[in-house]
């Protein structure tokens, strides 16, 4: 949750320098995972399993800050053994899961982003 919030807060930044739809498309998409991770959070109901339902879009933002926070030396000497396991195991997870998704529908997306156009130009 503290990555995502991070991610959008320097998205933000980014923002108000360089106008351009595939930041303010993954801004939206962090806040949304943003609010699904609260209300996750919030409401667990004592249950030792939830599902959490997304967009290709959020999943692919939730891939990213999953990815970055494994792969991250400081975050990784930090973490405590267990909790560098079971990060670990969520990180295989992640994968699986972006390995299951139809290439086509996560290319379309990316082509999607790059290929946006407003008023006949595309930004840039």
């Amino acid at each position: 949750m503290q990555q995502a919030d991070r991610l959008r807060e320097v998205l933000s930044n980014v923002e108000e320098e360089v106008n351009n739809f595939a930041i303010y498309e993954y801004i939206s998409n962090v806040e949304m995972l943003m609010v699904k991770l609260y209300i996750l959070i919030a409401e667990p109901y004592n249950q030792k399993e939830v599902i959490l339902e997304t967009s290709i879009a959020e999943f692919l933002v939730l891939r990213d800050l999953v990815f970055c926070n494994y792969f991250l030396p400081h975050l990784r000497e930090e973490l405590r053994p267990f909790i560098r396991k079971t990060y670990k195991d969520f990180y295989d997870y992640i994968e699986g899961i972006f390995e299951m998704l139809d290439s086509d529908e996560v290319k379309a997306y990316w082509d999607y982003i790059k290929n946006y156009k407003i008023k006949g130009s595309i930004l840039q």
